[in-house]
């Protein structure tokens, strides 16, 4: 029901040490205020949501409908006699010595009985419709703040993955001339690209984690990111 996502990041060795400094702020950065206006606006938009919110409805309709349909096994029943001259006589075939109106209830007793386990039931559906919307709640909440957590961490990798992208740039540029030069040897040149080939696709692969975490949790939210202040 819930969509897992994970993130694997291709980083060099020589990023974990500045990775790690960056972790530390983190926590720092979450914001309570914000994780709580994605929340509000995933139980909004999602439609997986309004669908248990709709069946929690339906089932109190169902009870509604239950209720009202106590009345279901009696049957009314009315004769009208007429009142005219004419007819005031008494008809010894039928025994009408009555005249006006005749009023007469009957009831089915097997519906009658069956009427109380019948609003039963639909009491119960409606507590299983609420159950299951309070549960997805619980879960929506959950996932928002799962995602958001991971869209954070991945935009805090973006800074520090670029930073040693443009470094490991710059001393495979520095290399290349002096190799051009023949002022180093051919392994530092080899090493130097090899630095730069791995923080290339570093950065490469951080920002697609960026952009994958952030379209995670925007499908939750139904909203961009952007339209959420």
């Amino acid at each position: 029901m819930i969509i897992k996502l994970n993130f694997i990041l291709i980083l060099p060795l020589f990023l974990f040490q500045n990775l790690k400094a960056q972790d530390k702020d983190v926590l720092a950065d979450i914001s309570t205020l914000y994780v709580e206006k994605l929340i509000a606006t995933a139980k909004d938009n999602y439609p997986r949501l309004k669908a248990f919110g709709t069946q929690v409805n339906a089932a109190k309709s169902d009870l509604a409908g239950a209720r009202a349909s106590w009345l279901d096994p009696f049957s009314f029943q009315y004769v009208f006699r007429s009142n005219d001259a004419n007819t005031n006589a008494v008809d010894i075939k039928t025994s009408d010595i009555l005249n006006g109106y005749q009023f007469g209830v009957s009831i089915n007793p097997g519906s009658l009985l069956a009427k109380p386990s019948q609003v039963k039931k639909a009491k119960e559906q409606v507590k299983l419709a609420q159950y299951n919307l309070d549960e997805y709640n619980l879960q929506l909440e959950a996932e928002v703040k799962k995602r958001y957590f991971m869209y954070l961490q991945c935009q805090k990798i973006i800074t520090p993955v670029n930073n040693a992208f443009l470094e490991a740039e710059n001393n495979y540029n520095i290399f290349k001339i002096k190799y051009q030069k023949a002022e180093t040897t051919l392994e530092q040149y080899n090493n130097a690209s090899t630095s730069y080939n791995q923080a290339y696709q570093a950065k490469i692969q951080a920002e697609i984690n960026f952009v994958t975490a952030k379209a995670a949790l925007e499908e939750l939210t139904v909203k961009k990111l952007e339209e959420i202040k």
